[in-house]
């Protein structure tokens, strides 16, 4: 096993990430089977948190009148199904698969993401 690991980006063997995508918090390891073959995984302890004190104009509120699984909600309003995790992490579903109807929800404004994800990046040294 590698015990330093390595972002995949940083792995010529594996895809180059989106810098929206949940993976890239994550550092890859290789692990050495007993028959020589190596494989990638995932160190998934790491996590995102968001603080409380961020300022509160980075937020937006909506309110769902509908069930949507939370890729579907990131796509709304994103672009993108790739930031179904930050909209998990600000809100803390009890469904970590879908967005309840008639709750109110959170969200980072779209204007703001950039920043946010340096942030990330650059607390995690990607």
């Amino acid at each position: 096993m590698n015990p330093t690991g390595f972002y995949q980006d940083n792995i010529t063997d594996l895809p180059t990430l989106g810098r929206e995508r949940y993976e890239r918090i994550f550092k890859v390891y290789t692990l050495l089977t007993d028959k020589g073959k190596s494989y990638y995984f995932y160190n998934i302890l790491k996590k995102v948190s968001i603080p409380n004190s961020i300022d509160e104009e980075l937020f937006g509120k909506i309110w769902l009148d509908r069930k949507l699984p939370w890729t579907t909600f990131s796509y709304k309003l994103y672009g993108t199904t790739h930031l179904w995790w930050l909209l998990s992490i600000i809100n803390k579903p009890k469904n970590i698969f879908i967005a309840d109807a008639g709750i109110e929800y959170k969200f980072i404004k779209a204007r703001y993401i950039d920043l946010v994800l340096t942030n990330i990046e650059e607390q995690i040294n990607i």
